[in-house]
Protein backbone atom coordinates (compact mmCIF):
# COMPACT_ATOMS: atom_id res chain seq x y z
CA UNK A 1 0.00 0.00 0.00
CA UNK A 2 1.08 3.49 -1.26
CA UNK A 3 1.60 5.89 2.73
CA UNK A 4 1.60 8.86 1.16
CA UNK A 5 1.80 10.57 4.43
CA UNK A 6 5.65 9.25 5.04
CA UNK A 7 6.37 8.55 1.67
CA UNK A 8 6.78 4.62 2.09
CA UNK A 9 5.16 1.34 0.95
CA UNK A 10 3.54 -0.62 3.67
CA UNK A 11 1.97 -4.47 3.72
CA UNK A 12 -1.15 -3.87 5.54
CA UNK A 13 -5.12 -5.15 5.47
CA UNK A 14 -7.43 -2.49 4.52
CA UNK A 15 -11.45 -2.69 5.88
CA UNK A 16 -14.03 -0.56 4.69
CA UNK A 17 -17.44 0.29 6.09
CA UNK A 18 -19.97 3.22 4.97
CA UNK A 19 -17.95 4.36 2.18
CA UNK A 20 -14.64 5.22 4.53
CA UNK A 21 -11.88 3.35 5.44
CA UNK A 22 -12.43 2.02 8.92
CA UNK A 23 -9.04 0.56 9.60
CA UNK A 24 -5.31 -0.14 8.44
CA UNK A 25 -2.42 -2.04 10.15
CA UNK A 26 -1.86 -5.59 10.38
CA UNK A 27 -4.31 -7.63 11.86
CA UNK A 28 -6.75 -9.90 10.38
CA UNK A 29 -9.40 -8.32 8.84
CA UNK A 30 -13.03 -8.69 10.22
CA UNK A 31 -15.35 -10.67 8.28
CA UNK A 32 -19.00 -10.41 8.96
CA UNK A 33 -21.86 -11.93 7.44
CA UNK A 34 -22.55 -9.88 4.39
CA UNK A 35 -18.57 -8.69 4.23
CA UNK A 36 -17.35 -8.44 0.63
CA UNK A 37 -13.36 -10.02 0.55
CA UNK A 38 -11.03 -8.34 -1.82
CA UNK A 39 -7.91 -10.45 -2.48
CA UNK A 40 -5.01 -7.88 -3.44
CA UNK A 41 -2.17 -9.71 -2.00
CA UNK A 42 0.70 -8.90 -5.02
CA UNK A 43 -1.00 -5.50 -6.02
CA UNK A 44 -0.75 -2.43 -5.00
CA UNK A 45 -2.89 0.09 -3.07
CA UNK A 46 -2.76 3.42 -3.82
CA UNK A 47 -5.08 6.85 -3.37
CA UNK A 48 -7.38 7.59 -6.07
CA UNK A 49 -6.02 10.18 -8.64
CA UNK A 50 -7.36 13.87 -8.39
CA UNK A 51 -7.36 16.61 -11.19
CA UNK A 52 -7.91 19.60 -9.80
CA UNK A 53 -8.57 21.73 -13.02
CA UNK A 54 -10.86 20.42 -15.80
CA UNK A 55 -12.36 22.45 -18.34
CA UNK A 56 -15.38 19.75 -19.17
CA UNK A 57 -16.61 21.53 -22.74
CA UNK A 58 -13.66 20.53 -25.17
CA UNK A 59 -16.41 18.59 -27.01
CA UNK A 60 -16.70 16.21 -24.37
CA UNK A 61 -19.41 17.12 -21.94
CA UNK A 62 -18.85 17.26 -17.71
CA UNK A 63 -20.19 13.35 -17.59
CA UNK A 64 -18.95 12.06 -20.66
CA UNK A 65 -15.54 13.06 -19.72
CA UNK A 66 -16.03 10.77 -16.70
CA UNK A 67 -15.77 7.55 -18.76
CA UNK A 68 -12.29 8.74 -19.98
CA UNK A 69 -10.70 9.70 -16.53
CA UNK A 70 -12.50 7.39 -14.10
CA UNK A 71 -10.99 3.90 -15.29
CA UNK A 72 -7.84 5.78 -16.04
CA UNK A 73 -8.01 6.21 -12.29
CA UNK A 74 -9.08 9.85 -11.41
CA UNK A 75 -11.55 9.56 -8.61
CA UNK A 76 -12.16 13.04 -7.93
CA UNK A 77 -12.34 16.48 -10.76
CA UNK A 78 -12.73 19.82 -10.32
CA UNK A 79 -14.94 21.39 -13.09
CA UNK A 80 -13.98 25.05 -14.38
CA UNK A 81 -18.15 26.62 -14.50
CA UNK A 82 -17.48 29.21 -17.25
CA UNK A 83 -19.85 27.84 -19.98
CA UNK A 84 -22.55 27.25 -17.07
CA UNK A 85 -22.21 30.90 -15.79
CA UNK A 86 -21.99 32.39 -19.54
CA UNK A 87 -24.81 30.53 -20.10
CA UNK A 88 -27.20 29.85 -17.07
CA UNK A 89 -26.14 32.83 -14.99
CA UNK A 90 -24.65 32.45 -11.26
CA UNK A 91 -28.38 30.93 -10.21
CA UNK A 92 -28.26 28.75 -13.05
CA UNK A 93 -25.40 27.55 -12.68
CA UNK A 94 -25.88 26.63 -8.56
CA UNK A 95 -28.89 24.49 -9.35
CA UNK A 96 -27.05 22.91 -12.37
CA UNK A 97 -24.28 21.91 -9.57
CA UNK A 98 -27.03 20.95 -7.31
CA UNK A 99 -28.95 18.56 -9.82
CA UNK A 100 -25.36 17.15 -10.49
CA UNK A 101 -24.56 16.40 -7.10
CA UNK A 102 -27.96 14.20 -6.67
CA UNK A 103 -26.87 12.01 -9.65
CA UNK A 104 -24.69 8.47 -8.69
CA UNK A 105 -21.83 9.06 -10.26
CA UNK A 106 -18.27 7.01 -10.39
CA UNK A 107 -16.57 9.70 -8.92
CA UNK A 108 -16.39 13.10 -6.81
CA UNK A 109 -16.94 16.36 -9.34
CA UNK A 110 -16.48 19.68 -7.69
CA UNK A 111 -16.64 22.87 -9.09
CA UNK A 112 -14.26 26.48 -9.57
CA UNK A 113 -16.30 29.54 -9.96
CA UNK A 114 -15.20 32.39 -12.04
CA UNK A 115 -14.93 35.92 -10.44
CA UNK A 116 -14.62 37.00 -14.00
CA UNK A 117 -15.38 35.98 -17.34
CA UNK A 118 -12.61 34.21 -19.47
CA UNK A 119 -13.14 37.35 -22.30
CA UNK A 120 -14.99 40.62 -22.30
CA UNK A 121 -17.88 40.57 -24.46
CA UNK A 122 -19.94 44.12 -26.00
CA UNK A 123 -22.41 42.78 -23.55
CA UNK A 124 -20.28 43.57 -20.47
CA UNK A 125 -19.66 41.09 -18.23
CA UNK A 126 -23.42 39.48 -17.69
CA UNK A 127 -23.42 36.39 -15.46
CA UNK A 128 -20.41 37.40 -13.39
CA UNK A 129 -21.61 39.95 -10.47
CA UNK A 130 -20.25 39.88 -7.22
CA UNK A 131 -23.86 38.75 -6.46
CA UNK A 132 -22.87 35.15 -7.99
CA UNK A 133 -20.64 34.77 -4.75
CA UNK A 134 -22.86 32.76 -2.60
CA UNK A 135 -21.91 29.59 -5.05
CA UNK A 136 -18.90 29.89 -3.01
CA UNK A 137 -20.92 28.43 -0.40
CA UNK A 138 -21.85 25.20 -2.10
CA UNK A 139 -20.63 22.24 -0.83
CA UNK A 140 -19.41 21.41 -4.42
CA UNK A 141 -17.59 24.49 -4.88
CA UNK A 142 -13.66 24.30 -3.82
CA UNK A 143 -12.40 27.45 -5.04
CA UNK A 144 -12.46 30.40 -7.68
CA UNK A 145 -11.30 29.57 -11.16
CA UNK A 146 -8.06 30.98 -13.18
CA UNK A 147 -8.24 34.72 -13.62
CA UNK A 148 -7.06 35.02 -17.05
CA UNK A 149 -6.98 38.76 -17.38
CA UNK A 150 -5.05 38.75 -14.51
CA UNK A 151 -3.14 42.68 -14.88
CA UNK A 152 -7.04 43.67 -13.56
CA UNK A 153 -5.63 42.40 -10.33
CA UNK A 154 -1.74 44.03 -10.34
CA UNK A 155 -3.84 47.22 -11.24
CA UNK A 156 -5.92 46.96 -8.09
CA UNK A 157 -9.11 46.56 -9.62
CA UNK A 158 -11.70 46.39 -6.70
CA UNK A 159 -14.45 44.16 -7.91
CA UNK A 160 -11.70 41.59 -8.28
CA UNK A 161 -10.13 42.31 -5.19
CA UNK A 162 -13.40 41.85 -3.12
CA UNK A 163 -14.08 38.60 -5.14
CA UNK A 164 -11.04 37.24 -4.00
CA UNK A 165 -11.34 38.42 0.01
CA UNK A 166 -14.96 36.83 -0.08
CA UNK A 167 -13.38 33.75 -1.49
CA UNK A 168 -11.10 33.58 1.72
CA UNK A 169 -13.28 34.29 4.30
CA UNK A 170 -15.54 31.61 2.58
CA UNK A 171 -12.60 29.37 3.32
CA UNK A 172 -12.34 28.50 -1.00
CA UNK A 173 -8.97 29.71 -2.61
CA UNK A 174 -8.40 31.72 -5.43
CA UNK A 175 -6.53 30.65 -8.26
CA UNK A 176 -4.78 33.04 -11.24
CA UNK A 177 -3.66 32.38 -14.56
CA UNK A 178 -0.77 33.87 -14.75
CA UNK A 179 0.45 33.51 -18.30
CA UNK A 180 3.33 35.49 -19.11
CA UNK A 181 3.46 37.21 -15.60
CA UNK A 182 7.08 38.75 -14.23
CA UNK A 183 8.08 37.88 -10.91
CA UNK A 184 7.03 41.19 -9.96
CA UNK A 185 4.04 41.01 -11.31
CA UNK A 186 3.39 37.49 -9.23
CA UNK A 187 4.50 39.07 -6.09
CA UNK A 188 1.97 41.37 -6.79
CA UNK A 189 -0.88 38.25 -7.51
CA UNK A 190 0.14 36.58 -4.25
CA UNK A 191 -0.42 40.12 -2.35
CA UNK A 192 -3.32 40.11 -3.80
CA UNK A 193 -4.57 37.18 -2.24
CA UNK A 194 -4.39 34.54 -5.51
CA UNK A 195 -2.89 31.22 -3.80
CA UNK A 196 -2.15 29.40 -7.10
CA UNK A 197 -1.07 29.14 -10.93
CA UNK A 198 -0.83 26.27 -13.91
CA UNK A 199 1.11 28.82 -16.40
CA UNK A 200 4.48 27.98 -15.31
CA UNK A 201 6.60 27.29 -18.79
CA UNK A 202 9.79 26.37 -17.50
CA UNK A 203 11.37 25.59 -13.74
CA UNK A 204 12.22 28.64 -13.24
CA UNK A 205 8.79 29.50 -13.35
CA UNK A 206 8.05 27.13 -10.89
CA UNK A 207 10.21 27.70 -8.08
CA UNK A 208 9.35 31.43 -8.87
CA UNK A 209 5.68 30.56 -7.89
CA UNK A 210 6.96 28.58 -5.12
CA UNK A 211 9.04 31.05 -3.67
CA UNK A 212 5.68 33.03 -3.20
CA UNK A 213 3.71 30.66 -1.44
CA UNK A 214 1.37 29.62 -4.89
CA UNK A 215 0.18 26.04 -5.40
CA UNK A 216 1.68 25.21 -8.66
CA UNK A 217 0.51 22.96 -10.89
CA UNK A 218 2.43 20.73 -13.37
CA UNK A 219 0.28 21.07 -16.27
CA UNK A 220 0.81 18.12 -19.26
CA UNK A 221 -1.57 18.17 -21.94
CA UNK A 222 -2.58 18.46 -25.66
CA UNK A 223 -2.09 22.36 -26.03
CA UNK A 224 1.31 21.83 -23.36
CA UNK A 225 2.92 18.97 -23.52
CA UNK A 226 5.24 20.39 -21.28
CA UNK A 227 5.98 17.90 -18.13
CA UNK A 228 8.80 16.94 -19.43
CA UNK A 229 10.87 20.15 -20.15
CA UNK A 230 9.35 21.28 -16.86
CA UNK A 231 10.74 18.37 -14.81
CA UNK A 232 14.47 18.33 -16.30
CA UNK A 233 15.64 21.13 -14.54
CA UNK A 234 13.64 20.71 -11.37
CA UNK A 235 15.41 20.36 -7.95
CA UNK A 236 14.38 17.57 -5.46
CA UNK A 237 12.87 16.55 -3.22
CA UNK A 238 9.28 17.74 -4.77
CA UNK A 239 7.72 20.91 -3.24
CA UNK A 240 4.01 20.15 -1.38
CA UNK A 241 2.68 22.53 -2.91
CA UNK A 242 2.96 20.71 -6.61
CA UNK A 243 0.40 18.97 -8.26
CA UNK A 244 -0.53 17.13 -11.86
CA UNK A 245 -3.02 18.95 -14.41
CA UNK A 246 -4.12 17.95 -18.06
CA UNK A 247 -5.89 21.21 -18.12
CA UNK A 248 -8.39 20.35 -20.37
CA UNK A 249 -6.56 18.50 -22.54
CA UNK A 250 -8.30 17.42 -26.14
CA UNK A 251 -9.89 14.03 -26.07
CA UNK A 252 -7.28 12.12 -28.01
CA UNK A 253 -5.06 13.37 -25.51
CA UNK A 254 -6.89 11.22 -22.84
CA UNK A 255 -7.04 8.32 -25.53
CA UNK A 256 -2.92 8.43 -25.89
CA UNK A 257 -1.55 9.68 -22.67
CA UNK A 258 -4.18 10.06 -20.22
CA UNK A 259 -3.53 10.52 -16.06
CA UNK A 260 -1.46 7.45 -15.95
CA UNK A 261 1.11 9.36 -18.47
CA UNK A 262 1.43 12.28 -16.57
CA UNK A 263 2.66 10.23 -13.86
CA UNK A 264 4.74 7.91 -15.63
CA UNK A 265 6.51 11.11 -16.70
CA UNK A 266 6.38 12.35 -12.90
CA UNK A 267 7.47 9.18 -12.09
CA UNK A 268 10.59 8.84 -13.91
CA UNK A 269 12.17 12.29 -11.95
CA UNK A 270 10.94 11.33 -8.48
CA UNK A 271 10.24 7.57 -8.31
CA UNK A 272 6.51 6.50 -8.06
CA UNK A 273 5.47 7.33 -4.23
CA UNK A 274 6.66 10.99 -5.02
CA UNK A 275 4.41 10.87 -8.57
CA UNK A 276 1.27 9.44 -6.24
CA UNK A 277 1.49 12.82 -4.09
CA UNK A 278 1.65 14.96 -7.03
CA UNK A 279 -1.56 13.21 -7.79
CA UNK A 280 -3.05 12.35 -4.50
CA UNK A 281 -2.06 13.92 -0.96
CA UNK A 282 -0.60 17.92 -2.56
CA UNK A 283 -3.89 18.24 -4.75
CA UNK A 284 -6.49 17.30 -1.99
CA UNK A 285 -4.75 19.56 0.23
CA UNK A 286 -4.52 22.04 -2.00
CA UNK A 287 -8.39 21.46 -1.85
CA UNK A 288 -8.28 21.68 1.47
CA UNK A 289 -9.87 18.05 1.41
CA UNK A 290 -6.96 15.85 2.93
CA UNK A 291 -9.19 15.17 5.46
CA UNK A 292 -11.49 13.04 3.35
CA UNK A 293 -9.65 12.36 0.08
CA UNK A 294 -5.96 11.88 -1.34
CA UNK A 295 -4.40 9.60 1.21
CA UNK A 296 -5.34 5.72 2.09
CA UNK A 297 -6.19 6.19 6.03
CA UNK A 298 -9.12 5.81 8.86
CA UNK A 299 -11.93 7.93 8.56
CA UNK A 300 -10.92 8.96 4.35
CA UNK A 301 -13.75 8.29 1.98
CA UNK A 302 -12.66 4.94 0.35
CA UNK A 303 -11.24 5.62 -2.89
CA UNK A 304 -8.45 4.35 -4.26
CA UNK A 305 -7.04 1.99 -6.77
CA UNK A 306 -5.51 -1.23 -7.47
CA UNK A 307 -1.87 -1.30 -9.72
CA UNK A 308 -0.14 -3.63 -10.85
CA UNK A 309 3.09 -2.22 -10.32
CA UNK A 310 4.11 0.69 -8.20
CA UNK A 311 5.00 2.21 -11.25
CA UNK A 312 1.82 0.71 -13.52
CA UNK A 313 -0.41 3.58 -13.06
CA UNK A 314 -3.49 2.64 -15.31
CA UNK A 315 -5.25 0.85 -12.57
CA UNK A 316 -6.70 -2.52 -12.72
CA UNK A 317 -9.19 -1.63 -10.56
CA UNK A 318 -10.74 1.85 -9.35
CA UNK A 319 -13.00 2.30 -6.12
CA UNK A 320 -14.78 5.29 -4.90
CA UNK A 321 -16.72 5.01 -1.23
CA UNK A 322 -15.31 1.78 -1.42
CA UNK A 323 -17.33 0.33 -4.86
CA UNK A 324 -15.97 -1.10 -7.62
CA UNK A 325 -16.59 1.34 -10.56
CA UNK A 326 -13.92 0.77 -13.13
CA UNK A 327 -12.25 -2.28 -14.12
CA UNK A 328 -9.36 -2.50 -16.54
CA UNK A 329 -9.69 0.19 -18.60
CA UNK A 330 -13.57 0.46 -18.47
CA UNK A 331 -16.40 1.87 -16.71
CA UNK A 332 -18.92 -0.96 -14.80
CA UNK A 333 -21.81 1.09 -15.04
CA UNK A 334 -23.27 3.38 -17.45
CA UNK A 335 -23.44 6.67 -16.78
CA UNK A 336 -26.47 8.36 -16.05
CA UNK A 337 -28.33 11.19 -18.31
CA UNK A 338 -27.19 14.55 -18.53
CA UNK A 339 -29.57 16.27 -15.60
CA UNK A 340 -29.65 19.52 -17.42
CA UNK A 341 -31.52 21.20 -20.41
CA UNK A 342 -29.12 22.93 -22.91
CA UNK A 343 -30.89 25.33 -24.64
CA UNK A 344 -30.18 25.24 -28.31
CA UNK A 345 -28.22 28.38 -29.49
CA UNK A 346 -30.04 31.22 -31.32
CA UNK A 347 -29.20 32.66 -34.63
CA UNK A 348 -30.78 35.70 -35.74
CA UNK A 349 -32.53 35.23 -39.23
CA UNK A 350 -29.67 37.32 -41.13
CA UNK A 351 -27.44 36.81 -43.97
CA UNK A 352 -25.20 34.49 -43.15
CA UNK A 353 -25.16 32.38 -46.24
CA UNK A 354 -24.35 35.77 -48.07
CA UNK A 355 -20.75 35.60 -49.66
CA UNK A 356 -20.54 39.11 -49.91
CA UNK A 357 -20.49 39.07 -46.11
CA UNK A 358 -17.24 37.16 -46.49
CA UNK A 359 -15.53 40.07 -48.89
CA UNK A 360 -12.22 41.18 -46.69
CA UNK A 361 -10.04 44.14 -47.87
CA UNK A 362 -7.49 45.85 -45.63
CA UNK A 363 -7.67 44.62 -42.42
CA UNK A 364 -5.19 43.68 -39.45
CA UNK A 365 -3.04 40.43 -40.31
CA UNK A 366 -1.71 38.06 -37.47
CA UNK A 367 0.12 35.30 -37.78
CA UNK A 368 0.04 31.89 -35.64
CA UNK A 369 3.46 30.80 -33.98
CA UNK A 370 2.28 27.86 -32.23
CA UNK A 371 -1.13 26.78 -32.03
CA UNK A 372 -2.45 29.75 -29.85
CA UNK A 373 0.19 32.47 -29.36
CA UNK A 374 -0.19 35.34 -32.74
CA UNK A 375 1.98 38.32 -33.68
CA UNK A 376 1.69 40.98 -36.47
CA UNK A 377 2.46 40.26 -39.61
CA UNK A 378 2.54 41.53 -42.95
CA UNK A 379 0.45 39.48 -45.34
CA UNK A 380 1.35 36.50 -47.42
CA UNK A 381 -0.48 34.68 -50.53
CA UNK A 382 -1.23 31.50 -47.54
CA UNK A 383 -3.04 34.39 -45.30
CA UNK A 384 -6.97 33.51 -45.28
CA UNK A 385 -9.81 35.74 -43.97
CA UNK A 386 -11.58 34.87 -40.33
CA UNK A 387 -14.68 36.89 -39.44
CA UNK A 388 -15.96 36.74 -35.73
CA UNK A 389 -19.82 37.03 -36.00
CA UNK A 390 -22.46 38.15 -33.72
CA UNK A 391 -24.92 34.94 -33.75
CA UNK A 392 -27.73 37.94 -33.12
CA UNK A 393 -26.51 39.62 -36.45
CA UNK A 394 -25.48 42.71 -35.55
CA UNK A 395 -21.55 43.00 -36.30
CA UNK A 396 -18.79 41.46 -37.69
CA UNK A 397 -14.43 41.27 -36.74
CA UNK A 398 -12.50 40.83 -39.50
CA UNK A 399 -8.58 40.00 -39.94
CA UNK A 400 -6.18 38.19 -42.27
CA UNK A 401 -4.45 34.95 -40.68
CA UNK A 402 -1.04 33.33 -41.31
CA UNK A 403 0.28 29.85 -40.88
CA UNK A 404 -3.06 28.68 -39.97
CA UNK A 405 -4.89 26.72 -42.54
CA UNK A 406 -3.87 28.13 -45.91
CA UNK A 407 -5.66 25.61 -48.15
CA UNK A 408 -8.68 25.95 -46.66
CA UNK A 409 -11.76 27.63 -48.52
CA UNK A 410 -14.36 27.79 -45.89
CA UNK A 411 -14.92 26.62 -42.39
CA UNK A 412 -17.13 27.82 -39.45
CA UNK A 413 -17.80 26.69 -35.80
CA UNK A 414 -19.11 28.05 -32.51
CA UNK A 415 -16.29 26.57 -30.41
CA UNK A 416 -14.64 29.90 -29.70
CA UNK A 417 -13.44 31.95 -26.79
CA UNK A 418 -16.03 34.76 -27.74
CA UNK A 419 -19.46 32.60 -27.94
CA UNK A 420 -19.19 33.70 -31.54
CA UNK A 421 -19.71 32.49 -34.79
CA UNK A 422 -15.78 31.75 -35.85
CA UNK A 423 -16.13 32.28 -40.41
CA UNK A 424 -12.73 31.29 -41.88
CA UNK A 425 -11.26 30.84 -45.53
CA UNK A 426 -10.04 32.06 -49.20
CA UNK A 427 -13.43 31.72 -50.98
CA UNK A 428 -16.54 33.37 -49.80
CA UNK A 429 -19.25 31.53 -51.27
CA UNK A 430 -17.96 28.37 -49.07
CA UNK A 431 -17.42 30.71 -46.45
CA UNK A 432 -20.85 31.67 -46.32
CA UNK A 433 -22.02 27.76 -46.81
CA UNK A 434 -20.05 26.74 -43.62
CA UNK A 435 -21.53 30.15 -41.79
CA UNK A 436 -24.93 29.29 -42.90
CA UNK A 437 -24.89 25.29 -42.63
CA UNK A 438 -23.47 25.78 -38.45
CA UNK A 439 -26.18 28.51 -38.22
CA UNK A 440 -29.22 26.00 -38.90
CA UNK A 441 -27.22 23.26 -37.06
CA UNK A 442 -27.45 25.99 -33.90
CA UNK A 443 -23.65 25.66 -33.17
CA UNK A 444 -20.71 22.72 -34.28
CA UNK A 445 -18.89 22.62 -37.33
CA UNK A 446 -19.13 22.84 -40.71
CA UNK A 447 -16.50 22.38 -43.37
CA UNK A 448 -17.06 23.39 -47.17
CA UNK A 449 -15.32 23.19 -50.87
CA UNK A 450 -17.00 25.56 -53.23
CA UNK A 451 -20.98 24.70 -53.12
CA UNK A 452 -20.22 21.70 -50.84
CA UNK A 453 -20.42 20.95 -47.40
CA UNK A 454 -17.75 18.25 -46.99
CA UNK A 455 -18.08 17.77 -42.94
CA UNK A 456 -20.66 19.18 -40.79
CA UNK A 457 -20.80 18.02 -36.92
CA UNK A 458 -23.81 19.68 -34.85
CA UNK A 459 -22.34 20.56 -31.09
CA UNK A 460 -25.70 20.23 -29.63
CA UNK A 461 -24.51 21.41 -25.96
CA UNK A 462 -24.00 25.34 -26.32
CA UNK A 463 -21.92 24.63 -29.08
CA UNK A 464 -19.14 23.43 -27.52
CA UNK A 465 -19.56 19.56 -26.88
CA UNK A 466 -21.36 16.29 -27.97
CA UNK A 467 -24.39 14.99 -26.55
CA UNK A 468 -22.96 11.34 -26.72
CA UNK A 469 -20.35 9.61 -25.43
CA UNK A 470 -16.39 10.41 -24.97
CA UNK A 471 -15.68 8.25 -27.48
CA UNK A 472 -18.24 10.42 -29.77
CA UNK A 473 -15.61 13.32 -29.00
CA UNK A 474 -12.87 11.74 -29.92
CA UNK A 475 -14.22 11.03 -33.28
CA UNK A 476 -15.01 14.78 -33.92
CA UNK A 477 -11.49 15.53 -33.15
CA UNK A 478 -10.25 12.86 -35.19
CA UNK A 479 -12.11 14.36 -38.41
CA UNK A 480 -11.40 18.19 -37.75
CA UNK A 481 -7.72 17.12 -37.52
CA UNK A 482 -7.43 14.82 -40.68
CA UNK A 483 -9.54 18.10 -42.57
CA UNK A 484 -6.74 20.49 -41.40
CA UNK A 485 -3.86 18.62 -42.28
CA UNK A 486 -5.36 18.26 -45.43
CA UNK A 487 -5.28 22.23 -46.12
CA UNK A 488 -1.96 22.50 -44.29
CA UNK A 489 -2.45 22.81 -40.67
CA UNK A 490 1.23 23.21 -38.87
CA UNK A 491 0.70 23.33 -35.03
CA UNK A 492 0.20 20.88 -32.45
CA UNK A 493 -3.58 21.55 -31.29
CA UNK A 494 -6.30 22.47 -33.74
CA UNK A 495 -9.17 22.45 -30.94
CA UNK A 496 -7.56 24.80 -28.76
CA UNK A 497 -6.28 26.78 -31.77
CA UNK A 498 -9.72 27.52 -32.46
CA UNK A 499 -10.90 28.59 -29.22
CA UNK A 500 -7.99 30.61 -28.16
CA UNK A 501 -8.10 32.83 -31.52
CA UNK A 502 -10.80 34.81 -30.29
CA UNK A 503 -9.78 35.21 -26.65
CA UNK A 504 -8.53 38.43 -25.52
CA UNK A 505 -5.78 37.29 -22.39
CA UNK A 506 -2.79 35.71 -24.80
CA UNK A 507 -0.91 37.60 -27.01
CA UNK A 508 -0.89 39.60 -29.40
CA UNK A 509 -3.70 40.12 -31.86
CA UNK A 510 -7.06 38.35 -31.36
CA UNK A 511 -10.06 38.71 -32.81
CA UNK A 512 -12.87 39.38 -30.55
CA UNK A 513 -16.04 41.10 -30.81
CA UNK A 514 -13.99 44.45 -29.35
CA UNK A 515 -12.35 44.50 -32.81
CA UNK A 516 -9.19 42.94 -33.34
CA UNK A 517 -7.09 43.32 -30.07
CA UNK A 518 -3.81 43.78 -29.07
CA UNK A 519 -3.87 42.09 -25.59
CA UNK A 520 -0.56 43.15 -23.77
CA UNK A 521 -1.59 47.09 -25.16
CA UNK A 522 -5.38 46.77 -24.52
CA UNK A 523 -6.54 48.16 -27.02
CA UNK A 524 -8.06 47.80 -30.50
CA UNK A 525 -6.39 48.15 -33.97
CA UNK A 526 -9.96 47.82 -35.66
CA UNK A 527 -13.82 48.23 -34.48
CA UNK A 528 -16.71 46.05 -35.23
CA UNK A 529 -18.40 47.03 -38.14
CA UNK A 530 -22.18 45.92 -38.60
CA UNK A 531 -22.85 42.97 -40.29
Amino acid sequence: MADVYTGTWLEANLEVAEGRIAYLGPRAPLLGPSTQRVAAQGLYLVPGYIEPHAHPWVLYNPLSLLEALVPQGVTALVYDDLLFRNRLGAEGTLSAIQQLRALRLPARVFFATRLAPQSLFLEGEEGFPLEALPLLEDPSVALTAEITRWPRVVAGEEELLSGILQAHRAGRRAEAHGAGASYSKLVALAAAGLDADHEALTAEEILDRLRLGFWTMLRHSSLRPDLPTLLENLPLPSSPRLMLTTDGAAPSFYVKEGFPGLLKRASSWSGPLQALRLATLNPATFLALDGFLGGIAPGRLADFLLLEAPDAFAPLAVYVGGQLVAQEGRLLEALPPLPWKYPPLTFAQAPFGDPTRYLLGEAPILRLENAVITRPASGSSEAIAAFLLDPRGRWRVGAWIEAFLPGLEGFATTFTAAMGLLVLGKDPKAMALAAETVAKMQGGFAWTKGDQVIWAEPLPLWGYMVSGPFTQAVAVEERLWKLAAEVGYPHGDILYSLLFLTCDFLPDLRITPRGVWEVKKGRAVSVPEAF
